[in-house]
């Protein structure tokens, strides 16, 4: 076997194999962690196996990506000189090494496999919303993260919504942007989006119901160009649509959208214990524990010993303390060094995407502003569903990808 095992690795197509494997964790990112652990895993194998590192990484040497995650884990990494908590800081560092898997991801992509690439997270996320509907409908008892009252089975709700909205967003660009020319998948993607923007609604998370209108903002802009009146008009036709429709005939969405305005309109001193107010009392407090330190922050991992701190002489205290805002979570561990890379990353992706030229490049504008949105109201680039979501998408929209003959590898 050990003598047949290097003509078995000639003849392995490994560009094919590795995305594949890709294609399955795209695939699995909504419903199966462990399957999109397996794949990655696989993909780490198979990079090792094939011994041509050098060629690889010459494939994302020129893509200011690969640099500006290598600067965010550098930071992560030498933020233990002055970390006040090493365990937590290796906790952290768990979670931060991963923004490298966009330029290894990066390595696998090309041009014209990222339709294959987006179907592949579409498709599970058709696995995942019949799921959902299931369980909303009685039709399967609740269970994983699902309630009664919120069908979500897979991840908790607030990280389920981000997902939503991003695959609805992505079915208006191709609405838009790359219309089928089938009559019939023409009419299943809107069906797709109709059911899919119904659960949004259902599944209770704000932030990805707000992502969304951000999204369909963006893109309705881009589409109508000049006549940018247009656009505006179209947009707030239909979000009032799709906001009242939901608000009338979707409970939990009533609910939440009450409690959120009823909470945000009294916001006093004080423990808080609602969802809004805790968020907002979160953000004071961790502004403040940035003011302490805003050049270099605390040190990785650090965050939850600043903001006990600060929290303890607070007006506005709380019992959570865990983080709800991915700005500030950045900040009072690496300081103004770290939101600067932190952003730049952002904005070489805006950048990007206002420069490409293709059929995606509407949606490669709208995706980062989505981010920059959502990232107010909780920490989804340190979460395990929607980090490996932005990862993996990342990774697709803005490879500098090449055709299979022209990589030379």
């Amino acid at each position: 076997m050990s003598l047949m095992q290097p003509d078995i690795l000639r003849r392995l197509d490994f560009d094919r194999t590795a995305l594949w494997l890709l294609g399955v964790l795209g695939f699995s990112l909504s419903f199966s962690p462990a399957l999109v652990s397996i794949s990655l895993g696989l993909m780490l194998l198979l990079f090792l196996l094939e011994g041509r590192c050098k060629a690889r990484l010459e494939l994302v040497a020129k893509q200011p990506l690969s640099y500006l995650t290598l600067a965010l884990v550098g930071l992560h990494i030498v933020g233990f000189l002055w970390s006040s908590d090493n365990d937590m800081a290796q906790q952290t560092l768990s979670r931060g090494w991963k923004y490298l898997l966009i330029p290894f991801f990066m390595m696998y992509v090309r041009k014209e496999n990222i339709p294959f690439l987006l179907a592949a997270f579409l498709s599970g996320m058709v696995l995942s919303e019949i799921t959902s509907y299931l369980i909303w409908l009685g039709i399967l008892e609740p269970f994983g993260k699902a309630t009664d009252i919120i069908p979500s089975p897979f991840m908790s709700y607030p990280y389920y919504t981000i997902y939503a909205a991003l695959a609805a967003g992505l079915l208006v660009h191709f609405l838009l942007f790359d219309k089928p020319d089938n009559r019939w998948r023409i009419l299943a993607t809107y069906g797709f989006l109709g059911t899919i923007l119904i659960n949004l609604s259902i599944t209770g998370g704000r932030g990805g119901q707000v992502g969304f209108f951000v999204l369909l903002f963006v893109l309705l802009m881009i589409y109508f160009g000049k006549r940018w009146i247009r656009g505006v008009a179209v947009f707030v036709l239909a979000s009032t649509v799709l906001f009242y429709s939901a608000y009338q005939f979707i409970p939990v969405f009533q609910t939440r959208a009450d409690t959120a305005i009823e909470e945000a309109t009294h916001f006093e001193k004080g423990m808080q214990n609602g969802s809004v107010t805790i968020r907002m009392a979160l953000n004071i407090n961790y502004f403040t524990a940035f003011l302490q330190a805003p050049w270099l922050g605390h040190g990785t991992g650090s965050y939850l010993d600043a903001y006990s701190e600060v929290n303890e002489q607070s007006a506005y205290q709380t019992r959570i303390t865990q983080p709800h805002n991915m700005y500030l979570v950045i900040l009072v561990q690496f300081g103004l060094l770290g939101g600067i890379i932190f952003l730049a990353m952002f904005g070489f992706m805006l950048w990007q995407g206002w420069h490409s030229t293709d059929r995606l490049r509407a949606f490669r504008i709208a995706f980062p502003l989505f981010w920059l949105t959502v990232m107010w109201v909780n920490w989804y680039l340190y979460s395990h569903h929607t980090f490996y979501l932005f990862l993996f998408l990342t990774s697709v929209l803005y490879a500098t990808t090449y055709s299979r003959e022209s990589r030379h590898i």
